[in-house]
């Protein structure tokens, strides 16, 4: 790897919008309150320590408020937060849908409310103070041409392809699929055969696998899948090979993740992934942590800040491999 190609993805990912305030920010006095997805979740664990790690510095209050991405006790943690009367609450969403009435609440309490990850719904637009967002169609996009690049170099004529993706009640998890499926839709032969949805859960990925390979065993098999997530794209490796199936090379399973990460860099090492995309939760903590400061502190920031997505595949992954592993 070149080092001029490693500066400058670290320097574009870090840039404009996702750098810190300018100088030191006294931030005490000030009261954040955080409601995100807990520990159980590797992505959500990373992504909480980079958020309140930065958010330290300032000296500002953090309360954080933990959950299983159900959209009920999300939906009951931000009523607690606006109870406290905070100078601001990030929300890291499970339904975008049923988060409407809270955040209105939220607004008409005079409460600030930044949003995270998953775009939110234009209801709400207005009554969120900002949003920091994933390229979410960018990441779908990556994990299609992942999937039609490795069965194109199998040589396949034609293949089936499912996909495994995150809670289907977010705005992003549907972003991603579009994405997907116009990239898919360059290669007709290559049909998404099943699109199945879960609470952004590994052993239930795994076991959605499982069940899919059993159900189209004697229709042609599964050639291609897409998982929304590194975390959950490695139990549908385990999966494929408890059924007897190979991975990646010349007639393997061609397995695409996203949102990447250790385990995820180095299957695609060993060849048993195609590829992935970032969307890491250093990166993607840090840009939120960032926002809030800046807003917090006074500072003009974006209504919307979307942060920039990279594919990953075995042709760059040593330049993507620092980040990724954070």
């Amino acid at each position: 790897m070149k080092i001029g190609l490693r500066q400058t993805y670290l320097a574009l990912a870090f840039a404009t919008a996702l750098s810190a305030p300018a100088g030191a920010v006294d931030l005490s006095g000030k009261h954040l309150i955080l409601v995100s997805c807990g520990p159980s979740n590797p992505w959500c664990k990373t992504f909480n320590e980079r958020i309140t790690g930065i958010l330290k510095e300032t000296g500002v209050k953090i309360t954080v408020l933990e959950n299983d991405l159900d959209p009920v006790q999300v939906n009951q943690q931000v009523a607690q937060a606006v109870a406290q009367k905070p100078d601001l609450i990030m929300v890291e969403p499970a339904d975008d849908k049923s988060l409407i009435a809270a955040i209105k609440k939220a607004k008409a309490a005079g409460v600030s409310v930044l949003y995270m990850d998953s775009p939110a719904d234009p209801a709400i637009m207005e009554d969120i103070a900002l949003q920091v967002v994933a390229d979410n169609y960018a990441l779908g996009k990556f994990a299609g041409e992942n999937i039609v690049e490795g069965l194109k170099a199998q040589g396949r004529k034609e293949a089936n392809v499912i996909a495994i993706t995150g809670s289907a009640g977010t705005a992003m998890v549907a972003e991603r699929q579009r994405g997907f499926m116009d990239a898919m839709a360059q290669e007709p032969a290559y049909k998404v055969v099943e699109v199945q949805a879960n609470n952004w859960d590994p052993v239930e990925s795994g076991r959605m696998a499982q069940q899919l390979f059993a159900k189209y065993g004697s229709q042609g098999g599964i050639q291609g899948v897409r998982a929304d997530a590194d975390y959950m794209a490695i139990p549908v490796l385990e999966a494929a090979r408890q059924a007897g199936l190979k991975l990646g090379g010349k007639d393997g399973l061609v397995v695409s993740g996203s949102t990447c990460s250790p385990e995820g860099i180095a299957a695609i090492k060993t060849g048993d992934m195609i590829g992935t995309a970032t969307a890491d939760p250093w990166t993607q903590g840090e840009a939120s942590a960032n926002a809030a400061i800046k807003f917090l502190s006074g500072e003009p920031v974006e209504k919307t800040v979307k942060v920039p997505e990279y594919r990953v595949t075995a042709a760059n992954v040593d330049q993507y491999g620092e980040v990724c592993a954070k």
